[in-house]
């Protein structure tokens, strides 16, 4: 457990449109998706959970406090950005809903990683930028500069502040975005 308060943002703003029901209210084990999020954040001793996106009838089934996203419908970007607007520590997590694996100790692992950089990236054989941190003192105003500029990724806005990769276990941030992912095959198939 940190010993610095911070905040963790859930995005819940997407429209799930590969998993054909809501994501963020979607049960793993008996606790939506969002929760299962939101309850790693709280193990964590995140002092403030944000659920951001959506609309305020999606989430109130969600453990935190509800933010409307400034910036609908335009991608992840726009939701860091509303997260950080929000946030009443410097130390913002910010995650996507869809990781129902995530667990408190990636979620220390990047807010300790904010001591030696602006923000910080889960990293498994890839970026996951939607399991991030964020100094906001120090990134808001790149990430709205950029903004302005029409870039709507996360990872090309990132590229402008000392980012820090922090290693986390693939299956912490695996993405559930089908009924199938829930089940991945270990299967291989013989040729």
């Amino acid at each position: 457990m940190s010993d610095e308060q911070f905040t963790v943002a859930i995005l819940i703003g997407g429209d799930s449109s590969r998993m054909g029901v809501d994501k963020a209210t979607f049960e793993v084990d008996g606790i939506s998706m969002a929760n299962r999020v939101s309850l790693a954040a709280h193990e964590a001793g995140a002092t403030q959970v944000l659920i951001i996106g959506g609309t305020a009838s999606r989430a109130k089934s969600i453990t935190g406090t509800w933010k409307k996203d400034g910036y609908p419908g335009e991608g992840p970007l726009g939701g860091v950005i509303t997260a950080l607007k929000h946030a009443d520590h410097d130390s913002v997590v910010v995650l996507s809903c869809d990781m129902p694996f995530i667990t408190s100790a990636v979620i220390t692992s990047l807010v300790s990683g904010l001591n030696d950089a602006q923000a910080t990236v889960g990293r498994t054989d890839r970026l996951n930028w939607l399991c991030a941190a964020w100094s906001k003192e120090e990134c808001s105003s790149t990430l709205q500069s950029v903004w302005k500029r029409n870039e709507r990724a996360v990872h090309r806005a990132a590229v402008l502040l000392d980012v820090a990769e922090v290693p986390v276990p693939a299956n912490a941030v695996r993405n559930i975005n089908s009924f199938a992912d829930l089940n991945p095959s270990d299967e291989t198939t013989t040729i």
